[in-house]
């Protein structure tokens, strides 16, 4: 998988796809201003190029995020009736999405997997095709049999280093690799 540096027209496009007030990382910094400012476009763009040539050099503050519990339904005292999400940096989603493109440019995200592919619904686009299925089956009066299969924290249970093969047997850039091993010792 060839790498070819980011360009700045590519973050100030990334940057105008983002909500202007989503969520933001632990530096609070609301993607409002990172787009009101196009002038530090630039910069952003120098920086991350910088880390993805020298990922030994990721600053702690790019993959530091904050986590918070959102109740499943309702209230509960019970951790296990949350489900955590982690918020990060605006400019970790820049970098992550922009390694993304290149794994969905190059074919190399199997088509079956839903989880991974930018701008997909998961479940929710295979319920609705589900849904559709049932009802053209039901309309020609034949029998169906739909199974859906739910891991239960399913990316919390992969470990790392199964992560670290699946990106190795695609044969990904060796700096992308490297990248992405240390953030997620980070």
């Amino acid at each position: 998988m060839g790498w070819m540096p980011i360009q700045i027209r590519e973050m100030t496009s990334y940057l105008s796809k983002t909500h202007k007030w989503k969520s933001p990382g632990n530096d609070q910094i609301q993607n409002y201003w990172l787009k009101a400012f196009p002038a530090i476009h630039r910069y952003i763009t120098k920086k991350l190029n910088a880390i993805i040539e020298e990922p030994e050099k990721t600053p702690y503050w790019l993959t530091a995020g904050i986590s918070y519990l959102i109740p499943k339904s309702g209230e509960s005292k019970d951790v296990r009736h949350y489900r955590p999400i982690t918020c990060l940096r605006t400019l970790y989603k820049s970098l992550a999405n922009r390694i993304s493109t290149q794994l969905e440019e190059q074919s190399l995200l199997q088509a079956e997997q839903n989880g991974c592919h930018l701008g997909r619904k998961c479940w929710k686009g295979l319920l609705m095709i589900s849904k559709r299925i049932y009802e053209e089956c039901r309309r020609r009066n034949r029998k169906l049999i739909i199974a859906w299969i739910d891991y239960q924290k399913s990316f919390a249970s992969v470990p790392h280093s199964w992560m670290e093969k699946s990106i190795e047997l695609v044969e990904m850039n060796s700096k992308i690799f490297r990248f992405c091993e240390l953030s997620m010792e980070k």
